[in-house]
């Protein structure tokens, strides 16, 4: 007792603290929406869609059962599957939502060359032949054989991706962890579940969920290489060399992979040195040896990469970025960084060296200024496990769980009554739902067009592989590059790479006579007017079928119009 006031109910009054805390941030951050500009699920666009009381309701209701959550232990029981099964059953709801980033039209052209010409072309064309933007080819590479295997499917890219999602939640639990606890491991990877916007990026067919999971995944194993030995010296060398190459600014976050080093060297100075010592050689050797093999093929292309990156990229960054108020408030729970803010306070006066691997990459982005969420999901594990360490500042481990518990439902609330019904009515629906309409007809060929306006922002041609990507009919397509040049405006823009666009082979086959087709247009407006040369092809189709979802959220629309 204290002050005459029973543990109990002490704890009990924390609790109801907590949860009135809970629904006052949510009506604050509502209020104060208008602050959030991030570009994809930004409080305000998902807002001016759902209706907040019934997301506030829904909280409610969530924030009661993860008090009940909480005081059973549910996950505290088998922390390792019931993180892993909650992760993927969330994130495979958000596997309606469509292609958000037309990003991922580079992404599947690279992977589908592979699949259809096969891991000699992929390699040999990389660069060349095969438009690679700026992208490493791990990432494509992983999903080119994954087509090769079980066939081109977008549901083969969302069930690799949640099982990626998934396994960095248990690895972030298994790194907490290994650096201190259980309870620091348990309590980062739910933090973790307390990011929505992880769970936006899950069905999409980029390289950032995956880049953050062999990033995660290099710290874990080459702490088992430095503390085990044994084979996981060789698993490590090859995480760390798959990590290279999945994405350049990776290599910038491999940099913790010498933190750690010099972090286990130190701790261990006084027994076992030599023997921490060589294993970590061995894998930096190893890791070296294989990354140096395909600089030494790809030098050329890499260099031209690299210097695109230089002039475009880094200097775009200043124009594409979104502020630390919207990263840090709102498309994660604020307890988070609160958290992780006191833990380094708390790190300080433990004088803990081992924190230093947690908050090193965290430092990193903070201080060149990444100020786009995107960019800097392969640390958010790292953020949730600084947050865990703050988080041990309270003692009473009840409360310190429902804490957790009630990140991870106004997560998950957020998640799913706001983000994923605003998703799934942007323009990027038309083709998922255009494709859907596709597969269901009796066609064998799909003749896609794409007239192009002067003042087009996207160039079309690149919504022709999402097309693909979500529907299982043949696509045929004629697009000369060369007659749309990069123009001085569009130098600058974010959507440059589209304007890049090189049709593959596989699209140019001709449509034979017997083969039964429709035709497909995408464009940014309904009304416009279309060529004769179009008006020709779709002259004979009687049928057809519109999907003009428009929002006013991006600066680009995609709108379809099926002809059968």
């Amino acid at each position: 007792m204290r002050l005459g006031i029973p543990d109990r109910i002490r704890s009990k009054g924390l609790a109801f603290l907590i949860f009135s805390f809970s629904l006052f941030l949510f009506y604050v951050l509502h209020r104060l929406r208008f602050l959030d500009d991030s570009r994809l699920v930004s409080w305000n666009d998902v807002f001016s869609v759902v209706q907040p009381l019934r997301t506030g309701a829904l909280l409610c209701v969530s924030l009661v059962a993860a008090f009940m959550l909480s005081r059973f232990g549910l996950i505290e029981r088998n922390p390792l599957a019931a993180l892993f099964i909650v992760a993927f059953v969330v994130s495979a709801m958000f596997w309606q939502e469509p292609e958000m980033i037309v990003d991922a039209s580079r992404y599947f052209t690279q992977a589908k060359h592979l699949a259809s010409y096969g891991f000699g072309y992929f390699f040999r064309e990389w660069g060349n032949g095969l438009n690679a933007w700026t992208d490493l080819p791990a990432i494509p590479f992983i999903y080119g054989s994954l087509f090769a295997v079980f066939g081109e499917s977008r549901l083969i890219i969302q069930i690799f991706n949640s099982f990626l999602f998934s396994s960095v939640v248990v690895l972030t639990y298994l790194i907490g962890k290994e650096l201190w606890d259980r309870d620091t491991g348990l309590y980062a990877a739910m933090f973790l579940l307390g990011i929505p916007y992880l769970f936006s990026q899950v069905p999409l067919m980029l390289v950032d969920l995956a880049a953050m999971f062999f990033l995660i995944l290099s710290i874990y194993t080459f702490l088992l290489a430095l503390r085990r030995g044994g084979m996981m010296v060789a698993i490590a060398s090859l995480i760390i060399f798959i990590a290279f190459f999945t994405k350049y600014s990776s290599w910038l976050m491999l940099t913790v992979i010498p933190v750690i080093y010099a972090v286990e060297l130190y701790r261990n100075r006084k027994e076992d040195l030599d023997r921490y010592a060589l294993r970590g050689m061995i894998v930096f050797f190893v890791s070296f040896f294989l990354i140096s093999i395909v600089i030494a093929f790809k030098h050329d292309e890499i260099v031209k990469q690299i210097h695109l990156l230089i002039s475009y990229q880094m200097p775009g960054l200043k124009r594409w970025e979104e502020g630390l108020v919207s990263t840090y408030f709102f498309q994660m729970h604020p307890i988070i960084p609160m958290l992780a803010a006191v833990s380094l306070f708390v790190a300080i006066r433990k004088k803990d060296t081992v924190y230093l691997i947690i908050v090193w990459l965290v430092f990193v982005i903070l201080a060149l200024q990444v100020r786009r969420i995107r960019y800097i999901i392969m640390v958010l594990p790292l953020l949730c496990l600084m947050a865990s360490y703050g988080l041990g500042l309270i003692r009473d481990k009840v409360n310190a769980s429902f804490i957790a518990y009630s990140t991870v439902v106004f997560s998950l609330t957020l998640a799913l009554s706001g983000f994923m019904p605003f998703l799934r009515h942007t323009s990027a629906a038309n083709i998922r739902d255009a494709a859907a309409y596709l597969d269901s007809l009796d066609v064998t060929v799909v003749e896609v067009f794409t007239p192009l306006p002067q003042d087009y922002v996207m160039n079309p041609a690149v919504s022709v592989p999402l097309l693909d990507l979500h529907t299982k009919k043949k696509i045929v397509y004629r697009y000369d590059e060369a007659e749309h040049p990069l123009s001085e405006d569009k130098s600058t823009s974010a959507l440059r790479f589209t304007w890049t666009y090189k049709n593959p082979l596989y699209y140019q086959e001709s449509v034979k006579e017997e083969e039964k087709k429709a035709v497909l247009i995408i464009t940014d407006s309904i009304e416009r007017k279309l060529p004769d040369s179009i008006l020709q092809k779709i002259a004979g189709l009687s049928e057809k079928r519109m999907f003009e979802i428009s929002d006013n959220t991006f600066r680009h629309q995609t709108l379809v119009t099926v002809f059968h």
